[in-house]
């Protein structure tokens, strides 16, 4: 927003030159993001007083002009004929620099030097009349500079006004922050009822039909007025604000509204049918032409301006072209209102419509501005294109009284101790009532703990205790506040680190495998483990659930990976895709002695055979491929030692297996359970996993690797073939063998399972090969036997496994 410095300076005692002002303002939070002078590019233009003129000698449309600038005589030759002598001119010298980079230098003009050039409107960059050299106003004092006379060698600021301060949107809110940083007085523009010249009893009729958006609604008639150009100053002050001058009616309301931040509209009166306002939603169907020639198609939840019968107006965003007021136009209705800025926020959205009107209904304009507003413009109104006011204003204000009473300004409570608290420094609680004061805000009830206050219309900002410590802090000074470091009341959980090679090795090893890596959202749906089948007494199912979801299906994080995985699953398979293979590094959250514990997780999902090939031709993976994928990632993190028990509830009762490590339980895998499978519309066979990662971090971290030579001596391989009773584990078996093999035991693998007619029910066939090797002699037979016969006699009597015949 530009704002002219010297419409400030009149508003506002003692102020600080530009450059201050703009570093007051930017310090206080309104960004000066620059400062023009418009009249910069032709401040080397000066006055000049044309003595006379005569044709030229050689050339028939060039004329000879004999002008003076109160110092000296100059013959300048002049293509234009719109002068005559005694003409006030603008004079360009000899070597001044005009807009566009033009620099002006002695030459011949067939014959004759020209000593100058008497300058247009258009190449001064003051408008677009090329048509003749500019005639100035005979008040203009000779030998001036050009700039200095039109009002134009002044600053101009280009202002950032945050979203949350429309009052500052206008010249009069400005003025009165920089009253405030100074602790300075403030001068506003009189706005008071001009008593009616004609039919004194005569009210505007004005109807609110949709109290809900607007909540007041002023009308003023204004009877035979002429419509003409603005005067200068009005045309300079609104060019400097970036607003054209259109004619002496709309250029005061233009003006009023970068005066007091409040939009009004100018109806031609003859144009209304009954000469009446409606306020009104929009009818379905109904259309309307506005002001830029668009016809705009509206529907029944805009507010419109409305006669008699039509529509007349967007409802704060644009007038009608119909109703306009053009150059024939003798009585018009000045409008001033306060529109609900939702509404007019949505409209303009719908529509794809915006003004300067628009811009500031939709943060919110001062209701307590409406009526003085309308005032003001009235003034400017009759006193720029003649008339008077017939009767008095027409004012229609909703009942809705709470509403109403809210506008006026909020009641806040301050409490000195929080707003210490909240600033980290004690700011003298003098100070604090004077910036409270400066901000027209009015004191209520005071003691020595708070100070309770109504805040000022125009600040609809202020609606807490915190905006008004915000307040005190940004007029204290940002400057003057120590940074210091928060300090934090409660230290929270530091989440136990993740080896990094461990999981850039699991990566890797998964990578081969021919899985590709997922990345899931952290929330999850709630319904989402009621359809998982967890144990009941699984800590996963104590959901973390969140203040504020986005989505109501994203409402709690999560405390298993696997469902959002299954549904990365359910995508593939719908785009038949049958052989694939998903993992994922995330965050689990789960509940821990009242705070949320984050535990590093790594699951997968494996449907078909993701790593099928002319070397591996197998249709799928079954549960002891995924158990071998299990354990070439816990031997990679050096944990040895673990146990594999019974699948939880989600797998397949008979392809499951949970692992355990120090009696605590890390992970699970195998196969899941057709009842999952179905809710996730999945077929065919699908494995999983998913393990806690911090064990296999803890191992890695703890193993120390050492480097043992190959030894030289050669091995001796024994195989034995066992009947073991079915609620066996294999882990059991493979506990006893390589315990009483000791450290000659190089190498233990189960080769073979099998259960049949040549097997005693209750029964399953296990097969064992063991490598024996030494590190300093060769085994002897008898020693391997001696070691096998130990096995199995500890088998026989721990676990009733005997040897396959």
């Amino acid at each position: 927003m530009k704002i002219p410095y010297s419409w400030l300076a009149e508003l506002v005692d003692n102020i600080p030159p530009a450059e201050e002002t703009a570093r007051l303002l930017t310090m206080r939070g309104f960004e000066v993001e620059g400062m023009e002078s418009p009249g910069e590019p032709i401040k080397d233009i000066f006055v000049a007083k044309l003595l006379k003129t005569s044709p030229h000698p050689d050339a028939d449309k060039l004329t000879l002009c004999q002008v003076a600038d109160g110092e000296k005589e100059y013959e300048i030759v002049c293509g234009a004929s719109n002068m005559k002598a005694g003409d006030t001119v603008a004079l360009a010298h000899i070597g001044t620099v005009l807009p566009g980079n033009f620099k002006l230098e002695k030459r011949k003009i067939r014959g004759i030097y020209s000593q100058g050039m008497l300058c247009s409107t258009r190449e001064l960059g003051l408008g677009d009349d090329h048509s003749g050299i500019m005639i100035l106003p005979e008040s203009y004092k000779i030998g001036a500079r050009l700039i200095d006379e039109m009002g134009l060698n002044e600053t101009v600021f280009d202002l950032n006004v945050t979203p949350n301060r429309p009052d500052a949107l206008c010249v009069i809110g400005v003025a009165r922050e920089v009253a405030t940083y100074i602790n300075s007085a403030i001068r506003l523009p009189q706005a008071w009822p001009i008593p009616p010249q004609n039919e004194p009893d005569f009210i505007p009729s004005v109807t609110l039909e949709d109290e809900d958006l607007c909540l007041r609604y002023t009308a003023v008639v204004i009877k035979d007025i002429h419509i003409g150009p603005s005067p200068d100053w009005m045309v300079r002050r609104l060019d400097a604000c970036g607003v054209r001058s259109i004619n002496n009616v709309v250029d005061a309301t233009n003006y009023v509204l970068m005066e007091y931040g409040q939009p009004l509209h100018a109806f031609d009166l003859d144009k209304l049918e009954e000469q009446r306002i409606v306020v009104r939603r929009a009818k379905a169907g109904e259309k309307l032409t506005t002001i830029d020639g668009d016809e705009r198609e509206l529907d029944e939840s805009m507010l419109v301006i409305a006669d008699a019968k039509n529509p007349v107006a967007v409802a704060g965003i644009m007038g009608g072209l119909d109703s306009e007021v053009s150059e024939s136009t003798t009585s018009l209705l000045l409008e001033s209102a306060y529109f609900d800025p939702s509404s007019v926020r949505r409209t303009s959205k719908r529509l794809g419509l915006s003004s300067e009107a628009s811009y500031r209904f939709e943060r919110g304009v001062d209701f307590e501005t409406v009526i003085p507003a309308s005032w003001r413009c009235a003034q400017l109104i009759v006193e720029l294109a003649g008339g008077a006011v017939a009767g008095k204003m027409g004012v229609a204000d909703s009942s809705d009284a709470e509403r109403l009473n809210d506008l006026k300004g909020r009641t806040l409570t301050l409490r000195y101790s929080f707003c210490d608290r909240l600033l980290g420094k004690s700011v003298p609680r003098e100070e604090i009532e004077r910036i409270l004061l400066s901000l027209h805000c009015t004191v209520e009830v005071k003691n020595g703990e708070q100070i309770i206050l109504r805040a000022p219309a125009f600040r609809n900002d202020l609606r807490r205790e915190a905006d008004l410590i915000e307040e005190i802090a940004r007029l204290h000074g940002y400057e003057n506040f120590t940074p210091t470091l928060p300090v934090a009341p409660v230290k929270a959980p530091e989440p136990r680190a993740i080896d990094r090679n461990l999981t850039q090795q699991l990566r890797a090893y998964l990578t081969d495998a021919g899985l590709d890596e997922a990345v899931t959202l952290s929330f999850a749906d709630p319904n989402t483990l009621q359809t998982f089948m967890l144990e009941a007494g699984d800590i996963a199912n104590d959901k973390t659930t969140l203040l504020n979801p986005i989505k109501s299906n994203e409402a709690v994080m999560k405390t298993t990976l696997l469902p959002a995985l299954l549904q990365c699953a359910k995508h593939n398979m719908a785009h038949q895709n049958s052989d694939f293979g998903l993992f994922e590094f995330a965050r689990r959250y789960l509940p821990a002695n009242g705070e949320v514990e984050e535990k590093h997780t790594l699951a997968a999902v494996i449907v078909g055979n993701p790593g099928s090939g002319w070397r591996n031709s197998k249709t799928e993976m079954d549960f002891f491929d995924l158990k071998g994928v299990v354990e070439g990632m816990l031997k990679i993190s050096e944990l040895r030692r673990y146990r594999l028990l019974a699948g939880p509830k989600c797998l397949h009762p008979k392809r499951g297996a949970v692992i355990e490590e120090k009696k605590h339980v890390i992970g699970y895998f195998g196969e899941l359970h057709p009842a999952v499978a179905e809710q996730y519309e999945l077929t065919g066979r699908v494995l999983v996993f998913e393990i806690d990662l911090h064990p296999l971090s803890d191992a890695l971290r703890a193993s120390a690797i050492k480097y043992r030579p190959f030894s030289a001596f050669p091995a001796i391989k024994r195989d034995l073939a066992l009947l073991v009773p079915q609620e066996i584990t294999s882990r059991q078996v493979e506990d006893i063998i390589r315990k009483e093999s000791g450290e000659i035991l190089e190498e233990l693998a189960l080769f073979d399972y099998y259960r049949g007619k040549q097997v005693p029910q209750g029964k399953v066939s296990l097969a064992f090969r063991m490598t024996y090797r030494s590190a300093v002699e060769t085994l002897k037979e008898e020693t391997i036997d001696a070691v096998c016969d130990t096995i199995l006699t500890r088998l026989q009597s721990k676990l009733d496994v005997q040897l396959r015949s």
